[in-house]
């Protein structure tokens, strides 16, 4: 067995401990989320002499410091680094997330025991979202569908007397991964009270010849020597709550004969309980128990066994499903396995999810802009079919009138960009009308309003300021400009003609009002309204306040629609002040309350990735990967804490029952046996698309102009020193972009001064710039190139970029270094 992390997990005691401190003010008002709060009563937790991980007056004060800070020293001491950022020069800089957070209203977790879930189903169309089996992660519980739907939730205990919930010791608990580090099979560890060791495999495929989705969960005990000898080990399943379930065979049935539960032989059926006594299975050495839970109970169940063949059928199965499915787009390869995992596994999550912010939970539904970005990141990754049916599936979807701007901008951009991305104008040519529709909306608001821009809308879902939003007016711009170009490409010259000029004249004075609402700041950097034309003062340090908090979630809309051309003063600027205003935190974007936000940083990396800003890329890239997702099984939520749990959460950890709920202090809002960190409804789309889109623009990057069009392609402009390594390569293949496909492989023989590139270039379209970068290690330099066996002099040796420009076919390049 593995060993087991210290202090990767906190004990249920430490954590009881925590909780029932910060409940007692709630609990005495009344609250009712102060009582859906606490864990389950049944469980016993950590022995009392279980070494339990602390938080050090450094880290907190580190943590304070990381918050309070308005640049990002700490990640510029690791951009500082001759290595540069790395997964193991990140990852200890803060804890790991372990908690999935819920609306105080609804109790302050997403599951009894606060451990995140992740949701294992298996679609069977492009866009369905199928029967879900919401498995915990330590172990604990499966829930059918929502988090809230208790009445269908599976408990597992084991332990003396199957007291004891599984994984409810934390420090006892091995990290929870994923089958071949990425596939949907949950693999886990776990020692309990009297120090048996127990295995758990959990998975969901569809149940043999039907589509009906059940989880499949094999686990196994094994008594040590010595102490744990002769100890009792029982696993206890609590099926359901008021079931009226009985037995029939390997069953377990309602009155209405429906199946709720396989089992395999050897288990004692009570009220809702089935326990399996393994003193009486082969003397307890070794053995294992398996059960079969259908998420939605079957009527006319067809018949199952729950068994060691069953279970290893039930893993092809899965593993094959999944594997068809990532076969169906584009994988980059790329010397890491971690990253190559979290890219697998992310694809794997969002083609299950699709255009839904969530899954099993509040936000479990369409939320624009989040849901066309992501998709568009599928799209990049090879799933067209699934990109267009996406887009089919969201165009009648609207969160209202007032915040219907940055919806069309959405649907009209990302509708042009499916074609350019595709070559198939079919979805743009079949939704003709309702893109009309949108244009005639956005030019008649363009004719009447009094400062000739586009009417005033909601803010966003939280804030209800009437705005002129720099992100709903410039992404509503970007739309029509996107879609008027390809209406000219394809022959709707009647339309292009119309809405052109009209575009054009929006384009005129909302970069007049852009130039009205920036500030040059004393520093060199250049300040933008989100709020265009109201009084707006720049903000020291963005998340202090809620509107500074906001402007860093939505001003890079904006941004990404080239309300500041590329490369141009104006953006350099604004990189200036979000690097020296709190806009980063490690590379990733900081909120309000002690937190980060990243559902909205992949257009904040479109903005660097245009503007070259591969280190700040690269330290992006591997604090998501340490610090907003979960270890191993990359789970995400909308945010995430850094300081107190109580700090982001006021509400859910009993600071106080109602609003205001001011949030304590950083420094002073730490609990007793804090220890994890926390993440709001997870799983999230948005937030797994922002690493997916990072990855792909350190790849390939197809820059366009301000009406869409595609000027520019940057091949491996962002890639991290390390992949360049002696021996190591990076490979893509036929991977879409808005050129035609492309392909290259780039190996490196750095130990003898060499790397090879081989590019396959299409032709499909001009690309008015190519280049190619070769971040390699440090300490070598470029001093010649030579493509297709020529000495080749358009290289820039301080920027390790090749100019390509012109070239398409089969490109053979050779680079020498000294």
């Amino acid at each position: 067995m593995p060993k087991l992390i210290k202090p990767m997990f906190m004990s249920f005691m430490i954590l009881c401990l925590f909780l029932t401190t910060a409940l007692l003010p709630a609990y005495a008002e009344g609250s009712e989320s102060a009582i859906k709060i606490g864990l389950n009563p049944g469980t016993i937790g950590c022995p009392p002499d279980t070494e339990q991980p602390t938080l050090s007056a450094e880290y907190k004060n580190r943590v304070v410091d990381a918050l309070t800070t308005t640049q990002d020293v700490y990640g510029q001491q690791i951009l500082d680094k001759p290595e540069g950022p790395t997964f193991e020069n990140v990852k200890d800089f803060f804890t790991p997330i372990m908690y999935a957070i819920a609306p105080a209203a609804q109790g302050g977790f997403l599951t009894d025991t606060g451990v995140y879930y992740i949701p294992f189903g298996q679609p069977q169309q492009l866009t369905d979202r199928g029967d879900l089996a919401l498995t915990s992660a330590d172990g604990s519980q499966i829930i059918s569908n929502k988090a809230d739907n208790l009445s269908l939730s599976t408990k597992i205990f084991v332990g003396a007397g199957g007291q004891e919930q599984f994984g409810s010791c934390l420090t006892n608990l091995g990290t929870p991964e994923l089958y071949k580090g990425y596939l949907p099979i949950l693999e886990l560890q776990y020692r309990d009270h009297d120090g048996i060791e127990y295995q758990q495999e959990s998975l969901a495929t569809n149940l043999p010849d039907t589509n009906l989705v059940a989880s499949y969960i094999k686990i196994t005990a094994q008594r040590g020597l010595g102490k744990t000898e002769h100890k009792p080990i029982n696993i206890r399943f609590q099926v359901c709550s008021n079931c009226n379930l009985h037995q029939e065979g390997n069953q377990l049935i309602d009155d209405q004969g429906r199946t709720y539960l396989y089992f395999s032989p050897g288990a004692t059926f009570s009220n809702s309980d089935l326990v399996y006594n393994f003193d009486k299975l082969n003397n307890g050495i070794g053995d294992s128990v398996y059960i079969v839970r259908p998420v939605t109970p079957i009527a006319n169940a067809p018949t199952v066994q729950a068994n060691k063949s069953g279970q290893d059928q039930a893993r092809v199965d899965s593993t094959t499903y999944w594997e068809n499915r990532l076969s169906e787009g584009n994988l980059f390869q790329v010397p890491e396995s971690t990253i190559m995992d979290a890219q697998r596994n992310l694809l794997i999550q969002d083609l299950l999810m699709n255009w839904r912010y969530s899954l099993g939970n509040a936000y479990e539904a369409f939320y624009q802009p989040e849901s066309s970005t992501t998709m568009g990141t599928l799209g990049r990754y090879g799933f067209t079919n699934v990109y267009k049916q996406a887009l089919q599936d969201l165009l009648p979807k609207s969160k209202g009138i007032t915040r219907r701007n940055w919806e069309i901008g959405e649907k009209l951009s990302y509708a042009s960009d499916y074609y350019r991305l595709t070559g198939d104008p079919s979805l743009i040519i079949e939704n003709l009308e309702a893109y009309k529709a949108y244009a005639v909306d956005l030019a008649t608001q363009h004719a009447n309003d009094p400062n000739h821009l586009l009417e005033r809308q909601q803010y966003s879902s939280d804030v209800p300021n009437k705005v002129y939003g720099l992100h709903q007016i410039g992404t509503a711009l970007f739309g029509l400009q996107n879609v008027v170009s390809v209406w000219r490409e394809l022959g709707q010259t009647d339309l292009a003609n119309q809405y052109g000029p009209i575009a054009d004249d929006l384009r005129v004075w909302f970069d007049k009002a852009i130039k009205q609402s920036s500030t040059l700041m004393a520093d060199g950097s250049l300040f933008t309204k989100a709020m265009l034309l109201d009084n707006e003062d720049p903000y020291d340090h963005l998340p202090v306040t809620v509107l500074g908090s906001y402007w860093n979630l939505v001003a890079h809309y904006g941004f990404a629609a080239q309300a500041y051309a590329p490369g141009t003063p104006e953006a350099k600027a604004t990189l200036r002040y979000l690097y020296n205003h709190g806009s980063r935190l490690l590379g990733l974007l900081k909120v309000r309350d002690g937190a980060i936000n990243t559902v909205y940083e992949a257009e904040h990396i479109k903005f660097l990735a245009d503007n070259d800003q591969p280190d700040q890329m690269v330290l992006s890239l591997y604090n998501q990967l340490a610090h907003g997702m979960t270890r191993n099984t990359f789970i995400t939520g909308e945010a995430a804490n850094v300081g107190p749990l109580a700090s982001k959460w006021p509400k859910q950890f009993g600071i106080c029952a109602k609003d205001p709920c001011p949030p304590p202090s950083f420094d002073t809002g730490w609990k007793p046996g804090e220890y994890y960190r926390g993440m709001y409804l997870s799983p999230n789309t948005a937030n797994n698309g922002f690493f997916l889109r990072l990855l792909r623009l350190m790849l390939l990057n197809d820059v366009t102009n301000n009406k869409g069009e595609p000027q520019s392609l940057q091949l491996a402009f962002s890639t991290p020193r390390g992949w360049l390594e002696n021996g190591k390569k990076i490979q893509i293949n036929n991977a879409p972009s808005l050129f035609g496909p492309i392909s290259y492989t780039i190996t490196s023989n750095i130990k003898h001064n060499q790397v090879m590139a081989d590019l396959d270039i299409p032709s499909t379209r001009p690309i008015g710039n190519l280049q190619l970068r070769l971040r390699v290690p440090a300490d070598k330099q470029l001093i010649g190139v030579k493509v297709n066996g020529q000495p080749y002099n358009k290289f820039n040796a301080s920027t390790e970029t090749i100019d390509l420009t012109g070239l398409t076919g089969s490109l053979s390049i050779r680079a020498d270094y000294r």
